[in-house]
């Protein structure tokens, strides 16, 4: 039996580091784009949130649609049906109906702060504030109960929060307009905007801690449908967007007249004339005579931000669910956290996001203590694997769904 308990654990190792490649490469890649896209359109967060629904609810129909058989009077098929429908269900569908009802709020709310001139150095540390809401929420809510060291440093967490919140950059950096014609000029920092949308992210924080709650009741019962959950949460989320039905067209139509970005050349000459352009020598390189005439292969650059954006984002999406399902909520907050304060990094070296010493002080405390807090779940998971426990058992029980 403890052999057969190794092996599982082996076997767990590849699975763990696919789940952490998706999240660290999916989701560090996908708060990059993000930030290219609001650089230029700061207020098409709820576009950015509807694309991203859609490409999840495709990526995945194939795998919870069917194509039923028309049945005669004798019981025999006769083809399949023109008509697909979907598949049965592990989860009733009124649970997942809750599901998406929070997660849309958290998502919507996320990308509506951008609108709001929250930075994305605050944005990125705020959010990391999601483990001490969370304790908080589990204590009052679910009658949890968490050790001395644990409270410290929730509490410390939330001082690094607060600290990182007051000490924000008083300008935004963007150099170019929004997708609502507004200038840069006029774009300038607002305190009564700015403290909008620290409250839009306070709630976020506070519903994604009680989608979590609600996730993990809903696994407990039914199971490690986190594939379901995945597909149902965007598809069932997909017609709340139609109020909003102007603002998505009019962000598509900024996106499309955004300054194009050459992809590749296709020639406009057949092979043999595009041969005449160039010599040839078996001791020389080949070198163009002349330019040689193309096309250029064009995309607006917004668009192309946006397809990387919600390519990543559903990449992302998959390896914090695949973890979500198979670890604790503390285990998928922490990693998370760790996750945050990578992306944190590329948007400070690679955008110069407005660092100030006051968001280095309170992103330092964020991270710190929640790498305390990783620190001693580790020790307790190897003194676990030390024992021949299989990988994901130890890491934890089932967890909550979180945004990422």
């Amino acid at each position: 039996m403890t052999d057969l308990t190794a092996s599982v654990a082996q076997a767990s190792v590849p699975e763990a580091l696919e789940i952490f490649s998706l999240i660290f490469g999916g989701c560090c890649s996908n708060v990059w784009a993000l930030e290219a896209i609001l650089k230029t359109h700061p207020g098409s967060g709820t576009f950015l949130t509807f694309s991203q629904f859609i490409f999840v609810t495709l990526q995945n129909l194939s795998k919870f649609t069917e194509w039923p058989q028309d049945k005669t009077e004798s019981g025999k098929g006769k083809g399949k049906s023109w008509l697909p429908r979907l598949k049965k269900r592990e989860v009733p569908i009124r649970r997942w109906l809750g599901q998406v009802a929070l997660y849309l709020g958290i998502s919507l709310l996320n990308n509506y702060a951008f609108g709001l001139k929250i930075p994305m150095t605050v944005h990125i540390i705020f959010r990391s504030g999601g483990l001490c809401v969370s304790m908080l929420t589990s204590y009052f809510v679910a009658g949890k109960r968490y050790s001395r060291a644990q409270i410290l440093a929730g509490l410390m967490i939330t001082v690094g929060i607060v600290l990182a919140t007051l000490s924000a950059p008083s300008r935004r950096s963007a150099a170019v307009t929004t997708s609502a014609t507004a200038p840069t000029s006029e774009r300038s920092w607002a305190p009564t905007e700015y403290a909008a949308g620290i409250a839009v992210l306070m709630l976020a924080l506070l519903l994604s801690s009680l989608l979590g709650l609600f996730q993990e009741e809903t696994y407990r019962r039914y199971g490690k449908a986190w594939q379901e959950g995945l597909f149902y949460s965007h598809l069932l989320s997909i017609p709340f967007f139609l109020p909003f039905y102007p603002t998505l067209i009019s962000t598509f139509k900024s996106y499309a007249v955004s300054p194009p970005t050459a992809l590749f050349t296709l020639p406009t000459k057949s092979p043999a004339e595009v041969a005449m352009y160039y010599r040839t020598s078996p001791t020389y390189k080949i070198q163009p005579s002349s330019p040689m005439p193309g096309y250029k292969v064009q995309i607006p650059s917004a668009l192309l931000a946006l397809a990387i954006n919600v390519t990543t984002q559903g990449l992302c999406i998959r390896g914090v669910n695949r973890l979500t399902a198979r670890v604790s909520s503390t285990t998928v907050n922490l990693v998370l956290t760790v996750r945050k304060a990578v992306s944190l990094g590329i948007s400070v070296w690679y955008y110069g996001s407005g660092l100030t010493p006051g968001l280095a002080a309170g992103g330092t405390m964020v991270l710190r203590k929640s790498r305390f807090r990783l620190g001693a779940r580790l020790r307790a998971q190897r003194s676990c694997l030390s024992r021949n426990g299989p990988l994901f058992l130890c890491l934890g029980p089932i967890a909550n769904f979180q945004s990422p």
